[in-house]
């Protein structure tokens, strides 16, 4: 009994001074990469005040959760903010800045996606993005989309998680 008490405290002896030593180190060699999001909603002359009014409302819901699925980066050194316009991005190491723009938007009819099912009446949204260093600096371009016959939410959501991978995997190369 005794000898795994002792095991143990020092199995918890060890685990404090690694765990205490090494993410300093870590840290040094991982600065923190911020990237700033600036995101259009792509609300233009040609949609109807619904159409601009339901695009508006996407963008502000696809803007506040991408910096929340950001946030699940967070481990790996990635911190995500908004910015409300391009003069607020300042051009440094490791400070990146993340362009989002709804291309196109089709929130489908929800009626059809509860009476008939089956994809019928689905949500579509088509974004690019482009992630650059600084203004001349473009590190990553993509378009993409999604067609959801469930709901809007679970296509943004995955446009999202489509863009925080496609950033990470691109500026863990860097």
């Amino acid at each position: 009994m005794k000898k795994q008490l002792i095991m143990a405290a020092a199995f918890f002896a060890v685990a404090m001074v690694m765990g205490f030593a090494y993410p300093a180190a870590a840290a040094e060699n991982n600065a923190q990469k911020t990237i700033c999001i600036l995101f259009d909603n792509g609300v233009n002359a040609t949609l109807n005040d619904r159409q601009a009014k339901s695009q508006a409302s996407l963008s502000n819901w696809m803007d506040n959760d991408l910096v929340r699925v950001f946030a699940r980066y967070t481990k790996t050194g990635y911190q995500a903010k908004l910015i409300e316009k391009l003069q607020d991005f300042t051009a440094q190491p490791n400070n990146y800045l993340l362009k989002v723009k709804i291309t196109e938007y089709n929130p489908g009819s929800k009626a059809a996606r509860m009476v008939v099912g089956f994809g019928a009446g689905g949500v579509s949204i088509k974004i690019h993005y482009d992630l650059l260093a600084n203004e001349a600096n473009t590190i990553l371009t993509k378009d993409d989309s999604v067609y959801s016959g469930r709901d809007w939410m679970i296509a943004a959501r995955k446009l999202n998680q489509n863009i925080a991978e496609a950033v990470t995997e691109k500026l863990g190369k860097r």
